[in-house]
């Protein structure tokens, strides 16, 4: 069960912030609070996957389908940063 929960935590953080995102956008539409609710989210779901990303690549797995599962569990966070980075890009430009 260990093993998913680091595989899936990057994607799980990605839709996260997704939806908060998205109901930010909804509820609050274009005003000030929108963005700082928008930059608010952003830097709680990188530093989340900042520490994830840390702690991944802290643990000790010895065998080598630990290890692709590390590597798999790594690039899904690498990839969720930057996806997140791009779904909060409108909101940090205007």
């Amino acid at each position: 069960m260990r093993g998913w929960t680091f595989l899936l935590a990057g994607l799980i953080i990605w839709a996260v912030h997704f939806f908060a995102l998205y109901a930010i956008a909804s509820i609050f539409l274009t005003t000030p609070l929108a963005r700082g609710l928008t930059i608010l989210v952003t830097l709680m779901c990188l530093s989340l996957g900042g520490l994830l990303f840390a702690r991944t690549l802290r643990t000790d797995m010895p065998a080598s389908m630990d290890a692709w599962m590390r590597a798999i569990a790594l690039c899904g966070l690498g990839l969720s940063a930057i996806a997140i980075l791009w779904q909060a890009l409108p909101a940090l430009l205007v």
